[in-house]
């Protein structure tokens, strides 16, 4: 399972379709929601946090550290004998950003793949440690919006996957502002409309 300590960095993004994506850090969320698991109970995780709209499948409550500091609970995606098993995260409604600190083995890569309804929106590549001594942050962001996210560890050793501060927010794009050049030639459209009424 997780042992030892070791370093882990985000390191690539690939894109499905046209959506717009990121990888993005610790420091990418201004105002997010943070799951802890401290006051999860023992056993599957599954609706307890129903309340915040999420739900998981194939993450059960467990102790270790996903960053350097003191263990603590977490959301471990860890089957017995099923090392190829994939943990999600499902949302009731979507949401464009989301992070976690995380530890796995050093020989596995973790990939988060984020859906809206049945359409993958982007996949994200992370080089991911720790050995359930350490780890790292890793987040994305898809700007079109998701409502589910599968964490998959490859190559597998055992699957193992720690979870902890799991933070989400949906952030509504900008409105666009209109340039001068628009704003100007509508002007003009609008002035020779009521000035052709006015010959009439």
């Amino acid at each position: 399972m997780i042992g030892k300590m070791t370093t882990a960095a985000g390191l690539a993004l690939t894109l499905a379709g046209a959506a717009q994506a990121g990888v993005i850090g610790a420091g990418g969320f201004s105002a997010p929601t943070v799951i802890d698991f401290e006051n999860a109970v023992a056993g599957p995780i599954d609706s307890q946090y129903a309340a915040l709209g999420v739900r998981f499948v194939n993450f059960n409550l467990d102790v270790f550290a996903t960053s350097p500091a003191p263990p603590s609970r977490v959301a471990l995606k860890y089957v017995d004998g099923s090392p190829n098993i994939d943990g999600s995260i499902l949302f009731s409604s979507a949401i464009t950003r989301l992070g976690a600190d995380v530890s796995t083995n050093p020989e596995d890569d973790t990939f988060i793949d984020a859906y809206l309804g049945n359409t993958l929106v982007g996949s994200a590549l992370f080089d991911t440690g720790g050995d359930g001594d350490d780890g790292s942050f890793i987040g994305v962001e898809f700007l079109s919006g998701f409502d589910r996210v599968v964490f998959r560890t490859l190559p597998v050793v055992n699957g193992a996957l720690a979870l902890d501060n799991l933070r989400f927010e949906n952030v509504v794009p900008p409105t666009p502002v209109p340039e001068p050049g628009s704003l100007a030639l509508a002007g003009s459209a609008l002035l020779g409309l009521v000035l052709a009424r006015r010959r009439r």
